[in-house]
């Protein structure tokens, strides 16, 4: 069921996102040949391409912000507003529910990510320097894969921080009778704040070797940014199940 439940969320966000992401797509192979024709052009010839920028940008700020909104929004929606009384309806439990929001959030930033990144490499194409950047990319993986895991692993463990933080925040806020949004808000900047003080006080009386192998230092980050995510789901999975206050 909750593979089902993960389907409907990302059919409902992939539609926003597909056609921004070919758009940013078809942008960026435009602007490699603009870009590339700047040698030759001079005075209002430029226009094209510095347009063509511009529009670039512009996709990327669009993406970026869609990409925040709509991950509030599923969730907000879906689970705290009207939709709510029909998800909860469904022979399903609240942490599937949950589940599926975070899961389907996560895999719309990764797509994002993706696509900008491919995007980049467009813009930027030079066979020969790719080549040699792959082998180097190969090169690093059989060289250091401890730290490149690592890396990979505290990337993930920050992002499921940073969208659980959201939703436990929303969940909390929502158990107020009045501005609901405000207390949501205030609650995850007082969350921030806390971790925030905790991370420093920990950072200063923690032993200064630990720092120097990148490898331990990125694998316990990546733990501390999992415990968090795991303690903020089941927070608002408990909201969910237990103090559920539907508008």
């Amino acid at each position: 069921m909750t593979g089902k439940l993960l389907k409907y969320d990302l059919k409902s966000m992939l539609r926003n996102f597909v056609p921004l992401w070919a758009a940013l797509l078809a942008v960026s192979i435009i602007n490699y040949f603009t870009i590339h024709s700047l040698d030759q052009a001079k005075g209002a010839a430029q226009l094209p391409a510095m347009v063509a920028m511009l529009v670039y940008g512009s996709l990327v700020v669009a993406i970026m912000v869609m990409t925040a909104v709509l991950v509030i929004q599923r969730f907000y929606q879906g689970l705290l507003k009207d939709e709510g009384y029909l998800m909860f309806t469904l022979p399903v439990q609240p942490w599937q529910l949950l589940t599926s929001k975070l899961a389907a959030a996560v895999i719309v930033c990764l797509g994002s990510c993706i696509v900008g990144g491919i995007s980049v490499m467009v813009i930027a194409f030079d066979s020969e320097t790719y080549l040699t950047m792959f082998d180097a990319i190969g090169m690093a993986f059989r060289l250091y894969p401890g730290p490149i895991v690592s890396l990979c692993l505290f990337a993930i463990a920050s992002g499921l921080c940073s969208i659980t933080q959201i939703y436990v925040s929303l969940a909390l806020g929502h158990l107020a009778s009045k501005h609901r949004i405000g207390w949501a808000v205030g609650i995850y900047i007082a969350i921030h704040m806390v971790f925030s003080w905790l991370e420093l006080a920990v950072g200063i009386t923690m032993p200064v070797p630990l720092f120097q192998d990148a490898t331990s230092f990125l694998l316990i980050l990546a733990a501390y940014y999992f415990l968090r995510a795991a303690a903020f789901f089941v927070v608002t999975e408990r909201i969910l199940s237990k103090k559920l206050n539907l508008e």
